[in-house]
C-alpha cells in the first residue's frame, strides 16, 4: 500500500530536485553573494537554501513513513510548515519592493559562520504578522494555517496509533506546496525556464489527480482525517 500511495508523492519530489539544479547558484556567484548578504541580492539564494531544506524534510518523512514510524514524521511536519513561512517571507521584498529591518535581520543570520543550522533568526509572530499583512501576494494560494491544530491529527491518543493515511495525504499537502515555493523561488531569481516549469507541471498535477487544486488551497488533514471508512493504522514506535 505505502508504494502506491506514496509514488506520485515521490515523482513530485524527483521533479522539484530536477529543477533545484537550475537554481544552484555557481561557486562565483556565491562567493559574490557573500559579500552581499546584508542586500536584496541575497534573498534568492537564502530562499534556494531553505528550499532545499524543505525538500530533504519530505525524503525523511518518507523514509520514516516506509519503516512505520508515523508519530515521529510530526516535528519534520512542523519544521516544514516553518519552513513554507520562510521563504514566502523572503519573498516579500520581491513581492513589495521593500527590505525592511526584519528581512535584513534574517539574512545577516542565515549567512553568518555564526548562526550555521539556527532555525529562526526572527520572531515567528512577527514573521506571520508581516506575511498575513502583505498586499502583493496572493494569500488564496500561500496560505498560513494554524501547524498545531492541524498536527494534532499525528498525536497518538492513548492506546490509538497514529493513521498512516492522514500521514501520507499531508505528505502529498507538502509535496504539492513544494510545488508552489519553487514557483515563487523561481520568479524571485527571475529563473522564468524553471519557473514555467513548475507551472506546467502543476497544471499537469491537477489533470492526473482531481484532487490537487483542493490539496494545494486546503489543509488536507482537517478536510479528511475522519473521511475513510476503513482507515489504515501503524503501530506507533
Amino acid at each position: 500500500m505505502y508504494d502506491t500511495e506514496m509514488k506520485l508523492n515521490h515523482q513530485i519530489i524527483q521533479f522539484l530536485e530536477f529543477q533545484l539544479q537550475a537554481l544552484l547558484p555557481s561557486k562565483e556567484d556565491r562567493n559574490r553573494l557573500n559579500s552581499s548578504a546584508n542586500s536584496e541580492q541575497y534573498i534568492p539564494a537564502a530562499m534556494l537554501s531553505v528550499l532545499v531544506q524543505y525538500l530533504s524534510g519530505l525524503k525523511a518523512i518518507s523514509c520514516l513513513l516506509n519503516k512505520g514510524f508515523v508519530s515521529q514524521t510530526r516535528g519534520i511536519f512542523q519544521t516544514l510548515g516553518d519552513d513554507y513561512e520562510d521563504i514566502i517571507f523572503l519573498s516579500l521584498p520581491s513581492q513589495d519592493g521593500l527590505l525592511t529591518p526584519l528581512h535584513q535581520e534574517y539574512l545577516r543570520s542565515a549567512a553568518g559562520d555564526d548562526c550555521r543550522g539556527c532555525y529562526s533568526p526572527v520572531s515567528r509572530c512577527e514573521l506571520r504578522n508581516m506575511i498575513r499583512q502583505a498586499k502583493n501576494i496572493n494569500h488564496n494560494v500561500f496560505q498560513l494555517y494554524p501547524k498545531k491544530q492541524a498536527l494534532q491529527v499525528l498525536r497518538p491518543q492513548g492506546a490509538k496509533p497514529c493513521s498512516v493515511d492522514v500521514a501520507i495525504e499531508l505528505h502529498r499537502h507538502f509535496a504539492y506546496k513544494a510545488v508552489l515555493l519553487t514557483v515563487l523561488t523561481a520568479k524571485v531569481a527571475g529563473d522564468m525556464d524553471v519557473m514555467r516549469a513548475c507551472l506546467n507541471y502543476r497544471a499537469h498535477l491537477e489533470m492526473i489527480d482531481p484532487n490537487t487544486a483542493d490539496l494545494i488551497n486546503t489543509p488536507v488533514y482537517s478536510q479528511h482525517a475522519g473521511d475513510r471508512s476503513v482507515p489504515h493504522y501503524v503501530a506507533m514506535r
